[in-house]
């Protein structure tokens, strides 16, 4: 199970937010970088400050000094990537490079605190995520991009054989998907065993209905992404 922005219980993607979510017994947090004017990887989701902040300005023309003044409409501030690593050693962190500038920043981040293996590299942007890989100096896990997902589909729905599949995700550890998007249905059980047959996790998000938990658990999934972490973790604890 993975907290999505850390879960619902404090202000998303905050240190409180991604401790309570340990408290209830998650140990994976889904989360976004972007990064400052000055070139710091921090954890926030929108491209401006107004809808958790109530301040109208863009991250990339805010200053980190700014940003860690900040106090959120919800509580709690904005961490950085290095922050959210060093106070939760024991947090795996899914980490959604949300624009070009974050994939130096992100790679940086985790140089520093040494947290290849506990990190998930992703991104929407295939270039982002290609480019964040080449810049750690150890291989990290790392999901699929949504070009990558279109593609997977389109060799299941050609009923093409396993090798396809086994080539396409060479490297790639999780599709981290929702169940349908623009028409398309990715939650069959058959496209999930495709999957897995490679070795690949099938993560889905955003799930907070208890019974979409254990349907997508029943039919193969291997994470949730959600946004309510207790309920999350008492509903797949009886799947």
């Amino acid at each position: 199970m993975l907290a999505h922005r850390g879960g619902s219980a404090f202000t998303e993607n905050t240190l409180e937010a991604f401790r309570a979510s340990e408290q209830a017994g998650v140990f994976s947090i889904e989360t976004d970088v972007r990064t400052t004017k000055d070139g710091v990887a921090i954890l926030f989701h929108d491209e401006d400050l107004l809808r958790v902040a109530g301040v109208d300005k863009k991250i990339s023309e805010t200053n980190h000094e700014e940003i860690r003044a900040i106090q959120l409409t919800g509580g709690g501030k904005i961490p950085t990537l290095v922050d959210a690593l060093q106070a939760l050693p024991l947090m795996r962190f899914n980490l959604d490079i949300k624009d070009q500038e974050s994939v130096q920043s992100a790679a940086d981040a985790i140089e520093l605190t040494k947290s290849h293996q506990r990190v998930l590299v992703s991104s929407f942007s295939e270039k982002r995520r290609v480019a964040a890989l080449a810049l750690l100096s150890r291989p990290v896990a790392t999901s699929a991009s949504s070009s990558l997902v279109i593609s997977l589909w389109l060799f299941h729905a050609l009923g093409l054989p396993q090798r396809f599949f086994d080539k396409k995700l060479h490297g790639i550890g999780a599709l981290q998907i929702p169940r349908s998007m623009y028409g398309i249905k990715f939650d069959s059980r058959s496209f999930i065993s495709k999957i897995r047959k490679t070795g690949t996790e099938v993560h889905y998000w955003t799930i907070n209905n208890p019974q979409e938990m254990l349907e997508l658990t029943r039919r193969g999934a291997t994470g949730i992404v959600s946004d309510v972490s207790e309920l999350a973790v008492e509903t797949l604890r009886k799947a």
